[in-house]
């Protein structure tokens, strides 16, 4: 009778403190029991790993990644933004109140046996000094069952397949409605994050091209690496932008504005758009291997070998670019994710440090690096020749969390939807605007026989519950002069 008892004791602990510190974590989108809880808990050191487990998962979960994020960390401690890594800490604090309040309770009534008696003549000082330690901390934790029970009901509410006039102005509760499947049992993140692990793995390849706009002649359905387009002409000089976070909206009319307001579809310009899946495993180390190669190969080996070495074993297609004048630019340091490595392929590199000599602006944010309009609007500082360059631009500036680098804003945000649920969304949407005037200046000097290509690392790396405005396939466009 009393393992019976310990047993639902601990499966109501660990439902209880889930319910109420990981309420924003995907895996309560699909309902709030866990279904695993009712095995783990038979055992109380099985039920202290799956806390532990459960919490790193949730970090990952919340932010749309995986476990092969982790072997890019581990391969990386020395060069990792730790101010960066308080700031994501903190965001999400209430996961480690989970792992904190969760554990302690379940040792403290692991020690004390259960023997949990509410009599009158039990009640005694420690008890209500313990009662009230407690409930400050609880309090002092932001504890707010009010809150918890608000997010159930905007997750859990029954919809009405009607759209109504609120729905176009204030859609939160119809997009719960798309992605809430509103069960009694849920999966815990560790089982999701174990499940898109495996999916996301090598074996189920995420490079695939979409769409093509102008050109009918690639075969959109087998395109597979950038070479294809890039080597389709001889082109004099080919800029490639690799752009931080570019804020692909859901909202066609936000989205097209970035490209229109700034004139990227001019009657002189050719414009080929494709679509790709985004590396979900590997992030941004992730877009420039693919760029690189854009094929199955060694990340391991990627990170660790020298990119002349690695681009030469693994017959790379842009070792094909021959007589060209190799640059690499990256507007943060080169110690980030051992990109000291670069050095070694092209002819000459720019990082944070070099780029501080030509006395340009620096943007300041969590990854304080030089300000990327200010490289854009200087290229020719950068490269020695006007003919036969083949740069890389690696930018910084629209990581999230985002400071905003522009002077007047673009778009009145609080009119525009989904811009006016987040100062962050209309930051990272008025950055990139004021990014694309340098971009549409610098294209508008283009040659004849030039070649612009701009794609995205990443959708903006909001947390998963956020991403849903955002497209889950990243753009990729190529432009030249008629």
């Amino acid at each position: 009778m009393t393992n019976i008892k310990k047993y639902f004791i601990r499966l109501i602990v660990i439902n209880l403190f889930s319910l109420i510190y990981l309420i924003d974590t995907t895996s309560f989108d699909y309902g709030f029991f866990s279904i695993q809880s009712i095995f783990y808990s038979i055992n109380i050191y099985l039920l202290y790993f799956f806390i532990l487990f459960e919490t790193i998962c949730s970090y990952l979960s919340f932010y749309g990644l995986d476990f092969s994020f982790y072997k890019l960390i581990i391969n990386n401690l020395n060069n990792l933004n730790y101010e960066y890594i308080t700031f994501i800490f903190f965001q999400n604090i209430n996961f480690f109140y989970f792992l904190m309040f969760s554990t302690g309770l379940l040792f403290f009534l692991e020690k004390k046996k259960y023997n949990i008696n509410l009599k009158k003549d039990s009640i005694n000082t420690k008890k209500i000094i313990s009662l009230i330690i407690i409930f400050l901390v609880f309090i002092l934790t932001n504890f707010n069952p009010n809150l918890t029970h608000h997010a159930l009901i905007d997750k859990y509410k029954g919809l009405t397949n009607k759209w109504t006039s609120e729905d176009l102005f204030f859609p939160k509760a119809r997009y719960y409605s798309q992605y809430v499947k509103n069960n009694f049992f849920r999966n815990d993140n560790w089982y999701n994050t174990i499940k898109y692990s495996f999916y996301y793995s090598d074996s189920n390849p995420s490079g695939e091209r979409l769409l093509s706009l102008i050109d009918k002649n690639i075969n959109i359905d087998n395109f597979t690496n950038f070479g294809e387009v890039i080597q389709k002409k001889e082109y004099n000089n080919i800029f490639v932008i690799i752009n931080e976070s570019y804020p692909n909206f859901r909202n066609i009319k936000l989205k097209n504005n970035l490209i229109q307001k700034n004139k990227f579809n001019n009657d002189d310009v050719i414009v080929q758009n494709f679509k790709k899946k985004w590396n979900r495993t590997l992030t941004t180390q992730g877009s420039e291997m693919e760029f690189f190669c854009n094929k199955s190969v060694n990340f391991d080996k990627f990170i660790k070998t020298e990119l002349k070495t690695f681009i030469n074993e693994n017959n790379c297609w842009i070792n094909l670019i021959k007589d060209k004048n190799l640059v690499y630019i990256h507007s943060y340091g080169e110690s980030f994710f051992n990109r000291t490595r670069y050095k070694s392929f092209f002819d000459k590199s720019y990082f944070k440090k070099d780029l501080e000599l030509f006395n340009f602006k620096k943007c300041d944010q969590k990854y304080r690096g030089i300000c990327d309009y200010e490289i854009l609007n200087n290229m020719d500082k950068l490269i020695t020749s006007k003919k036969n360059n083949f740069v890389i631009f690696l930018t910084v500036n629209n990581h999230v969390p985002l400071e905003p680098f522009y002077k007047d804003s673009y778009i009145d945000c609080e009119r525009n939807f989904p811009l006016n649920l987040s100062e962050q969304f209309c930051t990272i949407y008025n950055n990139q605007m004021f990014f694309n005037e340098s971009i549409s200046k610098f294209l508008s000097n283009l040659g004849k026989d030039d070649l612009l290509v701009l794609f995205s690392d990443t959708p903006p790396m909001f947390a998963a519950k956020r991403r849903i405005h955002f497209e889950d396939k990243i753009d990729i466009y190529f432009f030249s002069k008629k």
